[in-house]
């Protein structure tokens, strides 16, 4: 059976960290990922096609993405950046594994919902803080690998608590395992993570 595990939350919860140790400890794929945005110095080797906005376009009205969100209403490069997965890639990535993983935004919410409904199973874990702007605004100040300006971590922040109070409730409906990463390590996050998905279980 096809499985979807889908990470959301918000700037500096950790999903990277745990999405980096799930990949590794068990027989989970990660495809690849899109975006129209440059590319980044922490950026993984090989995780992200580097799109054009109009290549995006093109491959969004082709209806080829299983995942797209963005900035904005519409693919329009005035919109901002925009982060989608391919359904080709997903099935490359489910012919080594029937696990794969997959980094979404909140926005993915009601799409991840239906994929779900449509035969394909989802767990969504919500990697989040007990308070989302100190958590948030403290995570992005400890980070040395980028240089974050004022401005970045404002909007990081301010985009963080629109998301939890437009999707807190639905989440809360439909997330399967729910982390304050502000009050759990690494190593118990990954714990109680595999503890709710039931992974390692046959």
């Amino acid at each position: 059976m096809k499985k979807i595990i889908a990470l959301m939350g918000p700037s500096g919860a950790g999903k990277t960290t745990l999405g980096n140790l799930l990949e590794t400890r068990n027989n989970i794929v990660v495809p690849r990922h899109c975006t129209t945005r440059s590319p980044r110095s922490d950026d993984k080797e090989g995780f992200y096609r580097y799109l054009t906005h109009d290549e995006y376009k093109k491959l969004y009205d082709e209806e080829r993405f299983i995942l797209s969100s963005g900035d904005g209403p519409t693919v329009k490069k005035e919109y901002g950046n925009f982060y989608g997965v391919l359904m080709e890639d997903c099935e490359t990535a489910w012919r080594l594994s029937d696990t794969i993983l997959l980094y979404v935004s909140y926005k993915d919410l009601f799409t991840l919902i239906d994929i779900n409904r449509n035969g394909i199973k989802v767990d969504i874990v919500n990697l989040t803080f007990k308070d989302v702007e100190s958590g948030v605004k403290e995570r992005l100040l400890s980070d040395k690998t980028r240089n974050h300006t004022e401005s970045d971590i404002e909007r990081r922040i301010n985009c963080a608590v629109e998301y939890e109070e437009k999707y807190g409730k639905a989440i809360e409906r439909y997330v399967t395992s729910k982390v304050y990463t502000d009050i759990f390590n690494i190593e118990e996050t990954y714990d109680k993570v595999c503890d709710d998905l039931c992974l390692g279980e046959d």
